[in-house]
């Protein structure tokens, strides 16, 4: 776990309600939208590695108590052409207990040069032992076709000290590669918020890093 997840525990004081992740954060939860409530989700990347660029437009919403969204992303970087990736998603939740939350995840997504296909099978477990503090457990496996099955886990840690603040550390392996994650979310109302963060991949000394900023744009409708 980096440090930074350590040093966020020494700072959490204040109790508040704790909003779902969702967003950008590679790290998923286990909750879902409220019946009849949708997710828009916006957001953009900028790594320092290839100039690569990414934009995500995403809706979610909870149908018959499970979550169906949609995604479609393009991806640029320099001396690659360009690549336009489409994805759907279900999503259920239910709490084992008051504090404790568990999930399955299930997506497909595919793209226009191999590999064409990728599909997900992912299981998030969300702890929250105070309103403002969640902790999420994450282990999954990733199929893509014509290429070798990977294995993804993570842990990720969110505080609201305010009803307008919310900060987000995170550590996650795709399966190829670790990546770590800090991040802030501002809500302008409880429905619209706006999310920063800096991640940045830790893979072994002889490949070249990656470090990449992200802003969102989050907003909950409907219900």
């Amino acid at each position: 776990m980096p440090f930074f997840l350590l040093a966020l525990l020494a700072g959490l004081l204040l109790p508040f309600h704790c909003l779902a992740a969702g967003g950008h954060h590679a790290v998923d939860d286990a909750a879902i939208d409220d019946p009849g409530q949708c997710n828009l989700e916006l957001w953009a990347e900028r790594s320092d590695l290839d100039r690569r660029q990414l934009q995500h437009a995403g809706v979610g919403c909870n149908l018959l108590g499970v979550e169906l969204g949609v995604n479609a992303d393009r991806e640029t970087a320099h001396g690659a052409s360009t690549r336009h990736l489409h994805g759907v998603q279900l999503k259920w939740a239910t709490p084992l207990r008051p504090e404790l939350a568990i999930g399955v995840v299930g997506a497909l997504g595919w793209q226009g040069e191999a590999p064409r296909s990728q599909r997900t099978l992912l299981v998030p477990l969300t702890w929250t032992p105070r309103d403002d503090l969640a902790i999420h457990l994450n282990v999954g496996r990733t199929f893509q076709a014509g290429e070798a099955d990977r294995t993804a886990r993570g842990i990720a840690m969110e505080w609201q000290p305010t009803a307008k603040w919310q900060a987000l550390a995170e550590y996650f392996h795709d399966g190829e590669r670790p990546l770590a994650r800090l991040g802030v979310r501002h809500f302008l109302t409880p429905q619209v918020s706006l999310d920063l963060s800096f991640a940045r991949s830790i893979p072994p000394s002889s490949v070249p890093r990656e470090g990449w900023w992200s802003v969102g744009f989050n907003w909950a409708f409907g219900g």
